[in-house]
């Protein structure tokens, strides 16, 4: 997946002898995608080619607790807890010829970043990371008329982040801050017990949350698949024969592409953070693969 530009004349801080580069700074580089597949770089837009993000916050959680009253109890009791909303700020800085200039940059920045739907957004610095946001607001401060710094504030209205890729394709791009343990991490299996080390900060509940796993398995037989480290499981009920594939998409399972709820215990699979367990019975010649995001709270 191509992800950040690939122009080898990306905008960075002077070195000896780039006298027509006045950059005293590395800016930061920020993908923007729909669908979380493709890409488009800020340092793609030619419209852009004087305004440098500078800076970005490292979101710190937001708790939203609910609590109830019990009776004449004293106090409240917690009803539950989840992560909110928060907010992601981008401050940047744009070097203009004129006040006219200012207004065209600032125009161009709003077009790049207000879309009519949610998106994507990403950072090359930002550990291999994606925030799933939308625009609330973009304020400019002008300094002259050759300079001009603008806050933009975006609502990571999921509260979470998630890696760039699902756990399949993680050597595919740098991982370099999500935590990968030094020995090498494996999501397709043959075997009938194997582990899956979900790397992430957070859980992955499909059901709850609505959190994306796929897993497929070929094979012969009616598997049982189950997660012994959550006491999850789910057995398809109609034999499988060779040339067969079962998915379990989140919580809905199919077989060769279509719906297959009845023929199922109705089962769900979660993962805990951290190494899970995974025993697969009653299926011969199988092939497992576990596909789903890393989450992480900042």
């Amino acid at each position: 997946m191509q992800v950040f530009s690939e122009r080898t004349d990306k905008p960075h801080a002077y070195l000896f002898g780039e006298y027509t580069n006045q950059l005293s700074f590395d800016p930061i580089e920020l993908a923007l995608s729909e669908d979380g597949q493709t890409w488009q770089s800020i340092f793609d837009d030619a419209s852009l080619n004087n305004v440098y993000l500078t800076d970005f916050d490292w979101l710190s959680p937001v708790i939203a607790d609910t609590y109830r009253t019990a009776g004449t109890r004293d106090g409240q009791q917690l009803a539950n807890s989840r992560l909110d909303q928060r907010d992601l700020v981008l401050q940047f800085i744009g070097y203009c010829r004129d006040r006219v200039d200012q207004k065209l940059v600032l125009q161009a920045l709003s077009n790049f970043l207000i879309r009519r739907h949610n998106y994507w957004i990403t950072f090359d610095n930002g550990g291999g990371r994606m925030y799933h946001v939308r625009e609330k607001s973009i304020a400019a401060e002008y300094h002259g008329e050759k300079m001009m710094t603008i806050t933009v504030t975006l609502n990571n209205f999921t509260g979470v982040a998630q890696s760039i890729v699902p756990s399949i394709n993680i050597s595919d791009m740098p991982n370099i801050g999500l935590g990968l343990p030094t020995d090498a991490v494996n999501y397709v299996f043959n075997t009938s017990e194997f582990d899956v080390n979900n790397i992430g900060e957070l859980p992955v509940d499909p059901l709850v949350q609505g959190d994306y796993l796929n897993i497929t398995l070929t094979g012969t037989g009616s598997p049982t698949i189950v997660n012994t480290t959550t006491s999850d499981s789910i057995t398809c009920t109609k034999p499988l024969t060779t040339g067969d594939t079962f998915n379990l998409i989140g919580v809905n399972p199919q077989i060769n592409g279509q719906a297959a709820g009845i023929n199922t215990d109705n089962g769900i699979i979660r993962l805990a953070s951290g190494n899970n367990h995974f025993k697969i019975t009653g299926c011969q010649d199988l092939n497992c693969t576990v596909s789903f995001y890393f989450k992480y709270l900042n």
